[in-house]
Protein backbone atom coordinates (compact mmCIF):
# COMPACT_ATOMS: atom_id res chain seq x y z
CA UNK A 1 0.00 0.00 0.00
CA UNK A 2 1.30 3.43 0.16
CA UNK A 3 4.08 4.74 2.06
CA UNK A 4 3.23 7.74 4.31
CA UNK A 5 5.70 10.67 4.45
CA UNK A 6 7.54 10.48 8.07
CA UNK A 7 7.61 14.19 8.33
CA UNK A 8 3.59 13.85 9.68
CA UNK A 9 1.08 16.60 8.54
CA UNK A 10 0.98 19.90 9.52
CA UNK A 11 -1.88 22.17 9.32
CA UNK A 12 -2.40 26.06 8.47
CA UNK A 13 -0.49 27.98 11.41
CA UNK A 14 2.36 25.68 11.60
CA UNK A 15 5.44 24.64 9.76
CA UNK A 16 5.35 22.91 6.21
CA UNK A 17 6.19 19.59 6.22
CA UNK A 18 9.48 18.92 4.68
CA UNK A 19 10.42 16.38 1.63
CA UNK A 20 14.06 15.67 0.83
CA UNK A 21 15.02 16.30 -2.65
CA UNK A 22 11.90 16.71 -5.20
CA UNK A 23 8.12 16.58 -4.67
CA UNK A 24 6.05 15.47 -8.05
CA UNK A 25 2.72 16.60 -7.80
CA UNK A 26 0.60 13.94 -9.87
CA UNK A 27 1.42 10.35 -10.77
CA UNK A 28 0.54 10.22 -14.29
CA UNK A 29 2.95 9.10 -17.19
CA UNK A 30 4.26 12.94 -16.72
CA UNK A 31 4.66 12.58 -13.18
CA UNK A 32 6.24 8.52 -13.23
CA UNK A 33 8.58 9.65 -15.69
CA UNK A 34 9.48 12.85 -13.79
CA UNK A 35 10.33 10.78 -10.99
CA UNK A 36 12.17 7.75 -12.66
CA UNK A 37 14.51 10.44 -13.94
CA UNK A 38 15.07 11.67 -10.46
CA UNK A 39 15.46 8.57 -9.17
CA UNK A 40 17.83 7.77 -11.47
CA UNK A 41 20.17 11.09 -10.62
CA UNK A 42 20.54 9.60 -7.36
CA UNK A 43 17.77 12.39 -6.15
CA UNK A 44 15.37 11.66 -2.77
CA UNK A 45 11.95 11.79 -4.67
CA UNK A 46 8.22 11.85 -3.21
CA UNK A 47 5.06 11.50 -5.75
CA UNK A 48 1.83 13.08 -4.58
CA UNK A 49 -1.19 12.23 -6.24
CA UNK A 50 -4.78 12.16 -5.00
CA UNK A 51 -4.81 7.91 -5.12
CA UNK A 52 -2.34 5.59 -4.14
CA UNK A 53 -1.70 4.58 -8.08
CA UNK A 54 -0.91 5.04 -11.04
CA UNK A 55 -3.57 4.83 -13.65
CA UNK A 56 -2.27 3.22 -17.49
CA UNK A 57 -4.52 5.65 -19.30
CA UNK A 58 -3.60 3.91 -22.87
CA UNK A 59 -5.43 0.96 -21.54
CA UNK A 60 -8.45 2.48 -19.58
CA UNK A 61 -10.74 1.98 -22.90
CA UNK A 62 -9.76 -1.87 -23.33
CA UNK A 63 -10.39 -2.17 -19.56
CA UNK A 64 -13.56 -0.12 -19.41
CA UNK A 65 -15.07 -2.21 -22.62
CA UNK A 66 -13.86 -5.92 -21.61
CA UNK A 67 -11.55 -6.40 -23.61
CA UNK A 68 -8.79 -6.42 -21.20
CA UNK A 69 -8.54 -7.73 -17.29
CA UNK A 70 -8.82 -4.88 -14.65
CA UNK A 71 -5.43 -5.54 -13.54
CA UNK A 72 -4.68 -3.79 -16.54
CA UNK A 73 -6.00 -0.19 -15.77
CA UNK A 74 -3.34 0.54 -12.75
CA UNK A 75 -0.54 -0.55 -9.98
CA UNK A 76 -0.03 1.40 -6.94
CA UNK A 77 3.72 3.37 -6.29
CA UNK A 78 4.63 1.27 -4.04
CA UNK A 79 4.34 -2.14 -6.22
CA UNK A 80 6.11 0.50 -8.98
CA UNK A 81 9.25 1.58 -6.63
CA UNK A 82 7.86 4.71 -5.59
CA UNK A 83 7.33 6.71 -2.16
CA UNK A 84 4.38 8.37 -2.46
CA UNK A 85 1.85 10.74 -0.29
CA UNK A 86 -1.99 10.94 -1.08
CA UNK A 87 -3.59 14.08 -1.20
CA UNK A 88 -5.73 16.82 -3.24
CA UNK A 89 -3.93 19.45 -3.84
CA UNK A 90 -5.24 23.00 -2.73
CA UNK A 91 -2.69 25.47 -4.03
CA UNK A 92 0.83 25.64 -5.42
CA UNK A 93 3.44 28.07 -4.73
CA UNK A 94 7.03 27.66 -5.49
CA UNK A 95 8.34 24.21 -4.08
CA UNK A 96 5.07 23.88 -1.95
CA UNK A 97 1.87 22.90 -1.96
CA UNK A 98 -0.95 23.42 0.29
CA UNK A 99 -3.71 20.46 0.66
CA UNK A 100 -7.48 20.34 0.68
CA UNK A 101 -6.92 19.68 4.68
CA UNK A 102 -4.86 22.38 5.44
CA UNK A 103 -1.22 20.43 5.38
CA UNK A 104 1.80 21.96 3.57
CA UNK A 105 4.87 20.31 2.00
CA UNK A 106 7.86 21.94 0.87
CA UNK A 107 10.57 20.37 -1.26
CA UNK A 108 13.92 21.59 -2.42
CA UNK A 109 12.71 21.22 -6.02
CA UNK A 110 9.11 20.58 -7.50
CA UNK A 111 7.43 19.35 -10.71
CA UNK A 112 3.90 19.57 -11.08
CA UNK A 113 1.94 16.76 -13.32
CA UNK A 114 -1.31 16.92 -12.11
CA UNK A 115 -3.43 16.16 -14.94
CA UNK A 116 -6.38 17.64 -17.05
CA UNK A 117 -9.89 16.94 -16.14
CA UNK A 118 -12.91 16.37 -18.29
CA UNK A 119 -14.07 19.47 -20.35
CA UNK A 120 -17.94 19.20 -18.87
CA UNK A 121 -20.06 21.83 -20.95
CA UNK A 122 -23.04 23.65 -19.18
CA UNK A 123 -25.74 20.81 -20.45
CA UNK A 124 -29.06 20.00 -18.77
CA UNK A 125 -28.21 16.27 -17.21
CA UNK A 126 -24.43 16.74 -17.62
CA UNK A 127 -23.92 14.54 -14.16
CA UNK A 128 -25.65 11.93 -15.47
CA UNK A 129 -22.74 11.18 -17.63
CA UNK A 130 -19.38 8.75 -16.89
CA UNK A 131 -16.39 9.69 -17.52
CA UNK A 132 -13.50 7.85 -18.66
CA UNK A 133 -9.97 9.19 -17.22
CA UNK A 134 -8.81 7.05 -14.36
CA UNK A 135 -8.16 3.17 -13.45
CA UNK A 136 -11.26 4.17 -11.22
CA UNK A 137 -13.77 5.07 -13.70
CA UNK A 138 -12.61 2.05 -15.83
CA UNK A 139 -13.66 -0.27 -13.66
CA UNK A 140 -16.66 1.39 -12.61
CA UNK A 141 -17.72 1.54 -16.76
CA UNK A 142 -16.38 -2.22 -16.76
CA UNK A 143 -19.54 -3.16 -14.71
CA UNK A 144 -21.99 -0.84 -16.00
CA UNK A 145 -21.00 -1.69 -19.67
CA UNK A 146 -21.78 -5.68 -18.07
CA UNK A 147 -24.74 -4.89 -17.71
CA UNK A 148 -26.66 -2.39 -20.05
CA UNK A 149 -27.62 -2.85 -23.80
CA UNK A 150 -26.79 0.01 -25.50
CA UNK A 151 -23.80 2.47 -24.80
CA UNK A 152 -24.19 6.07 -25.94
CA UNK A 153 -20.33 7.64 -26.57
CA UNK A 154 -20.06 11.34 -26.73
CA UNK A 155 -16.89 11.96 -28.35
CA UNK A 156 -15.64 10.45 -31.07
CA UNK A 157 -12.04 11.35 -30.41
CA UNK A 158 -9.18 8.78 -29.16
CA UNK A 159 -11.01 7.58 -25.89
CA UNK A 160 -13.60 7.06 -27.74
CA UNK A 161 -13.00 5.52 -30.79
CA UNK A 162 -11.12 3.15 -28.62
CA UNK A 163 -14.09 2.24 -25.99
CA UNK A 164 -15.95 1.79 -28.81
CA UNK A 165 -13.89 -0.42 -30.35
CA UNK A 166 -13.48 -2.37 -27.01
CA UNK A 167 -17.36 -2.67 -26.44
CA UNK A 168 -17.93 -3.58 -29.74
CA UNK A 169 -15.35 -6.44 -29.47
CA UNK A 170 -16.12 -7.67 -26.12
CA UNK A 171 -20.11 -7.14 -26.17
CA UNK A 172 -21.01 -8.01 -29.58
CA UNK A 173 -24.59 -7.66 -28.10
CA UNK A 174 -24.43 -4.07 -26.73
CA UNK A 175 -25.31 -1.95 -28.88
CA UNK A 176 -22.88 0.75 -29.37
CA UNK A 177 -23.46 4.43 -30.28
CA UNK A 178 -20.96 7.51 -30.94
CA UNK A 179 -22.14 10.87 -31.11
CA UNK A 180 -19.93 14.10 -31.90
CA UNK A 181 -20.48 17.55 -33.46
CA UNK A 182 -17.76 16.78 -35.73
CA UNK A 183 -18.58 15.60 -39.26
CA UNK A 184 -15.98 12.42 -39.20
CA UNK A 185 -14.49 10.25 -36.74
CA UNK A 186 -11.08 11.09 -35.29
CA UNK A 187 -11.11 14.73 -37.07
CA UNK A 188 -7.89 16.05 -35.34
CA UNK A 189 -6.01 12.78 -36.93
CA UNK A 190 -5.66 12.07 -40.58
CA UNK A 191 -8.54 11.62 -42.74
CA UNK A 192 -7.68 7.48 -43.59
CA UNK A 193 -7.52 6.94 -39.66
CA UNK A 194 -11.08 7.94 -39.10
CA UNK A 195 -12.37 6.27 -42.14
CA UNK A 196 -11.19 3.26 -41.69
CA UNK A 197 -11.99 3.26 -37.53
CA UNK A 198 -15.63 4.25 -38.67
CA UNK A 199 -15.79 1.31 -41.17
CA UNK A 200 -14.41 -1.40 -39.34
CA UNK A 201 -16.88 -0.12 -36.14
CA UNK A 202 -19.57 -0.04 -38.17
CA UNK A 203 -19.16 -3.85 -39.59
CA UNK A 204 -19.30 -4.53 -35.82
CA UNK A 205 -22.72 -2.80 -35.33
CA UNK A 206 -21.31 0.31 -34.25
CA UNK A 207 -23.63 3.33 -34.70
CA UNK A 208 -22.63 6.94 -35.81
CA UNK A 209 -24.65 10.30 -35.22
CA UNK A 210 -21.85 12.80 -36.21
CA UNK A 211 -22.37 16.46 -37.11
CA UNK A 212 -24.69 16.38 -34.00
CA UNK A 213 -24.97 18.31 -30.61
CA UNK A 214 -26.48 16.91 -27.81
CA UNK A 215 -29.01 19.10 -26.20
CA UNK A 216 -29.52 16.87 -22.85
CA UNK A 217 -28.65 13.80 -20.82
CA UNK A 218 -31.75 12.24 -19.62
CA UNK A 219 -32.45 9.53 -17.51
CA UNK A 220 -32.53 7.18 -20.09
CA UNK A 221 -29.74 8.44 -22.19
CA UNK A 222 -29.48 11.35 -25.02
CA UNK A 223 -31.53 14.10 -27.02
CA UNK A 224 -29.71 15.16 -29.72
CA UNK A 225 -30.40 18.66 -31.54
CA UNK A 226 -32.11 16.84 -34.05
CA UNK A 227 -34.60 15.73 -31.65
CA UNK A 228 -33.86 12.52 -31.49
CA UNK A 229 -33.32 10.48 -28.62
CA UNK A 230 -31.15 7.38 -27.72
CA UNK A 231 -31.35 5.32 -24.64
CA UNK A 232 -28.18 3.70 -23.20
CA UNK A 233 -25.73 4.24 -20.57
CA UNK A 234 -23.15 7.67 -21.37
CA UNK A 235 -20.52 7.63 -21.39
CA UNK A 236 -18.20 11.33 -21.59
CA UNK A 237 -15.06 11.29 -24.23
CA UNK A 238 -15.69 14.56 -25.11
CA UNK A 239 -11.99 15.43 -24.32
CA UNK A 240 -10.16 17.71 -21.37
CA UNK A 241 -8.78 20.91 -20.43
CA UNK A 242 -6.43 22.12 -18.04
CA UNK A 243 -7.51 23.67 -14.14
CA UNK A 244 -4.54 25.13 -13.29
CA UNK A 245 -6.17 28.48 -12.38
CA UNK A 246 -7.38 26.60 -9.86
CA UNK A 247 -4.37 26.34 -7.72
CA UNK A 248 -3.52 29.47 -6.85
CA UNK A 249 -2.30 32.53 -8.76
CA UNK A 250 -0.07 31.01 -11.68
CA UNK A 251 0.75 31.79 -15.23
CA UNK A 252 -1.80 30.33 -17.50
CA UNK A 253 -2.37 30.08 -21.01
CA UNK A 254 -5.82 28.39 -21.86
CA UNK A 255 -5.90 26.92 -18.58
CA UNK A 256 -2.36 25.30 -18.63
CA UNK A 257 0.45 26.38 -16.59
CA UNK A 258 2.98 28.69 -18.76
CA UNK A 259 6.61 27.31 -18.87
CA UNK A 260 10.03 28.36 -20.04
CA UNK A 261 12.16 26.43 -22.39
CA UNK A 262 13.71 24.30 -19.97
CA UNK A 263 9.94 23.48 -18.49
CA UNK A 264 10.41 26.02 -15.38
CA UNK A 265 6.92 27.55 -14.45
CA UNK A 266 7.15 30.87 -15.15
CA UNK A 267 7.98 33.28 -12.37
CA UNK A 268 9.25 30.17 -10.51
CA UNK A 269 12.66 29.81 -9.86
CA UNK A 270 12.13 25.54 -8.60
CA UNK A 271 9.19 24.29 -10.04
CA UNK A 272 8.72 23.16 -13.15
CA UNK A 273 5.54 21.27 -15.24
CA UNK A 274 5.23 18.74 -17.70
CA UNK A 275 2.57 16.71 -19.21
CA UNK A 276 -1.37 17.72 -19.90
CA UNK A 277 -1.24 21.08 -17.29
CA UNK A 278 1.54 22.43 -18.91
CA UNK A 279 1.30 24.65 -21.77
CA UNK A 280 3.87 22.70 -24.40
CA UNK A 281 4.81 23.70 -27.63
CA UNK A 282 7.00 22.52 -30.69
CA UNK A 283 9.64 24.35 -32.43
CA UNK A 284 7.30 26.43 -34.34
CA UNK A 285 5.24 28.06 -31.34
CA UNK A 286 2.23 25.25 -31.99
CA UNK A 287 0.65 24.11 -29.13
CA UNK A 288 1.16 20.08 -28.81
CA UNK A 289 -2.82 18.52 -28.16
CA UNK A 290 -2.70 17.10 -24.56
CA UNK A 291 -0.96 12.86 -25.30
CA UNK A 292 0.66 10.54 -23.03
CA UNK A 293 3.45 10.77 -25.82
CA UNK A 294 3.97 14.18 -24.94
CA UNK A 295 3.51 13.68 -21.18
CA UNK A 296 5.95 11.21 -21.21
CA UNK A 297 9.01 12.87 -23.00
CA UNK A 298 7.93 16.43 -20.92
CA UNK A 299 7.14 14.45 -17.39
CA UNK A 300 11.27 12.73 -18.47
CA UNK A 301 12.94 16.10 -18.86
CA UNK A 302 11.09 18.19 -16.46
CA UNK A 303 12.66 15.32 -13.99
CA UNK A 304 16.35 15.37 -15.48
CA UNK A 305 16.21 19.33 -15.20
CA UNK A 306 15.08 19.04 -11.69
CA UNK A 307 17.86 16.78 -10.63
CA UNK A 308 20.14 19.32 -12.27
CA UNK A 309 18.99 21.87 -10.21
CA UNK A 310 19.03 20.11 -7.78
CA UNK A 311 22.80 19.41 -8.19
CA UNK A 312 23.51 23.08 -8.98
CA UNK A 313 24.26 22.20 -12.68
CA UNK A 314 22.78 24.08 -16.38
CA UNK A 315 19.57 23.62 -17.22
CA UNK A 316 18.49 21.75 -20.82
CA UNK A 317 16.21 22.77 -23.14
CA UNK A 318 13.51 20.54 -23.62
CA UNK A 319 13.12 18.68 -27.05
CA UNK A 320 9.58 17.29 -27.69
CA UNK A 321 8.25 15.67 -30.85
CA UNK A 322 4.91 14.27 -31.78
CA UNK A 323 5.45 10.82 -33.48
CA UNK A 324 2.08 10.05 -34.37
CA UNK A 325 -0.92 8.07 -33.11
CA UNK A 326 -1.67 4.17 -32.22
CA UNK A 327 -4.95 3.45 -31.60
CA UNK A 328 -6.26 -0.25 -30.58
CA UNK A 329 -9.91 -0.41 -31.58
CA UNK A 330 -10.65 -4.09 -29.85
CA UNK A 331 -10.59 -7.33 -31.82
CA UNK A 332 -6.77 -7.71 -33.07
CA UNK A 333 -8.09 -4.35 -35.08
CA UNK A 334 -6.69 -0.71 -34.70
CA UNK A 335 -5.26 2.31 -36.59
CA UNK A 336 -1.96 4.14 -36.75
CA UNK A 337 -0.07 6.99 -37.83
CA UNK A 338 3.34 6.96 -37.51
CA UNK A 339 5.57 9.58 -39.28
CA UNK A 340 4.96 9.14 -43.00
CA UNK A 341 3.15 5.87 -42.03
CA UNK A 342 -0.33 4.97 -41.88
CA UNK A 343 -1.32 1.68 -41.27
CA UNK A 344 -5.41 2.26 -42.09
CA UNK A 345 -6.79 -0.22 -44.28
CA UNK A 346 -7.42 -4.34 -43.96
CA UNK A 347 -5.07 -7.09 -42.93
CA UNK A 348 -2.23 -3.84 -41.99
CA UNK A 349 -4.46 -3.23 -39.33
CA UNK A 350 -3.40 -5.95 -37.27
CA UNK A 351 -0.35 -4.07 -37.00
CA UNK A 352 -1.39 -0.94 -34.62
CA UNK A 353 -2.68 -3.44 -31.79
CA UNK A 354 1.30 -4.74 -31.15
CA UNK A 355 2.33 -1.51 -31.98
CA UNK A 356 0.03 0.09 -29.04
CA UNK A 357 1.16 -3.44 -26.81
CA UNK A 358 5.29 -2.37 -27.57
CA UNK A 359 4.66 1.25 -26.26
CA UNK A 360 2.80 0.08 -23.29
CA UNK A 361 5.95 -2.32 -22.69
CA UNK A 362 8.28 0.49 -23.06
CA UNK A 363 6.55 3.14 -20.95
CA UNK A 364 6.35 -0.07 -18.28
CA UNK A 365 10.12 0.11 -18.77
CA UNK A 366 10.89 3.67 -18.35
CA UNK A 367 9.04 4.16 -14.95
CA UNK A 368 9.72 0.61 -13.49
CA UNK A 369 12.18 -0.83 -15.90
CA UNK A 370 12.47 -5.23 -15.76
CA UNK A 371 10.52 -5.50 -12.78
CA UNK A 372 7.47 -3.54 -13.92
CA UNK A 373 7.48 -5.11 -16.95
CA UNK A 374 7.79 -8.55 -15.30
CA UNK A 375 4.63 -7.70 -13.17
CA UNK A 376 2.90 -5.25 -14.71
CA UNK A 377 2.73 -6.49 -18.31
CA UNK A 378 -0.43 -5.89 -19.90
CA UNK A 379 -2.58 -8.58 -19.09
CA UNK A 380 0.02 -10.07 -16.06
CA UNK A 381 -1.10 -7.81 -13.21
CA UNK A 382 -3.94 -8.93 -10.74
CA UNK A 383 -5.78 -6.27 -9.39
CA UNK A 384 -5.34 -5.71 -5.41
CA UNK A 385 -9.39 -5.62 -3.93
CA UNK A 386 -7.86 -3.58 -1.45
CA UNK A 387 -5.63 -1.15 -3.38
CA UNK A 388 -9.04 -0.54 -5.51
CA UNK A 389 -10.99 -0.09 -2.36
CA UNK A 390 -9.01 2.52 -1.06
CA UNK A 391 -9.04 3.96 -4.72
CA UNK A 392 -12.81 3.97 -4.36
CA UNK A 393 -12.73 5.93 -1.04
CA UNK A 394 -10.24 8.29 -2.65
CA UNK A 395 -12.01 9.09 -5.54
CA UNK A 396 -15.13 10.15 -3.86
CA UNK A 397 -14.34 13.51 -3.79
CA UNK A 398 -15.45 14.98 -7.30
CA UNK A 399 -11.99 17.05 -7.39
CA UNK A 400 -10.11 14.05 -7.15
CA UNK A 401 -8.99 14.33 -10.68
CA UNK A 402 -7.42 16.91 -10.36
CA UNK A 403 -4.34 15.92 -8.37
CA UNK A 404 -3.89 13.26 -10.99
CA UNK A 405 -1.36 13.37 -14.04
Amino acid sequence: MTRRSTTGNSRNGSGPSRIDGALVVGGGYAGLHAAAALQQSGAPVTVLDSRPHHSFVTRLASVAGGTAPLGDAFATFDELGYRALSGHVDMIDDREVILADGTRLQAEVMVVTAGAVPTLPDLPGIERTMPLRTAVDAARLRVEVDRSHSVVIVGAGATGIQLAGAISAAHPEVRVHVVDRDERVLASLGRPLGDHAEQLLAGRGVGFELGHEIDRVTDTGVQLDSGRTIDGLVVWAGGFEGRADSFGALPVDNGRLVIDENLRVDGLAHTFAAGDMAAHHDDAGEPFAMSAQIAVQAGRQAGENAARLLADEPLHRARLNHRGWVLDLGGNRGVAEIGPITLAAPVVDLLPPLLHLAIDLKTLWGIGGAEAIRRFRPGAHAADPEALTESQQLSSDPEAASASG
